[in-house]
């Protein structure tokens, strides 16, 4: 067990507000997410990038940006991976944030199949029931 395991990918009460939110076009919930999945994407290759030409400015840029995307839809697990990122970053220790990134993209990853679980199969469900 690792550090985050204790937090959800998903945060159950961010995820029941944004269905109730959507429940009359439940593809917008698909749609929203789908944006999420592509701008972490973004995000992660700009990590990458940052990393390769030692541009700290742009680790901190895409680090803050990706965390205020996993707050704001209830990427929990994602949150709290980029939340001590952004806090070594702060300390401009970005050799220890930057040690996070494998992890972080394991949780990407892990996250994004939560979301096709919990979020892309019930929309395809719910549209393939009321065509």
């Amino acid at each position: 067990m690792n550090q985050f395991d204790q937090y959800p990918f998903l945060n159950p009460t961010t995820l029941a507000m944004l269905k109730k939110s959507t429940a009359s076009n439940p593809a917008l919930l698909a749609d929203l997410f789908r944006s999420f999945i592509d701008d972490s994407e973004e995000l992660l290759s700009e990590l990458d990038k940052s990393t390769e030409e030692r541009d700290f400015d742009a680790f901190y840029t895409a680090i803050h940006t990706l965390k205020g995307l996993c707050g704001t839809i209830g990427c929990t697990r994602m949150f709290e991976v980029l939340k001590i990122m952004d806090g070594l970053n702060k300390e401009k220790d970005f050799e220890n944030s930057n040690n996070y990134l494998v992890q972080l993209k394991t949780v990407f990853a892990e996250t994004s199949e939560a979301i096709n679980t919990e979020v892309f199969i019930p929309v395809e469900q719910n549209n393939n029931e009321n065509p």
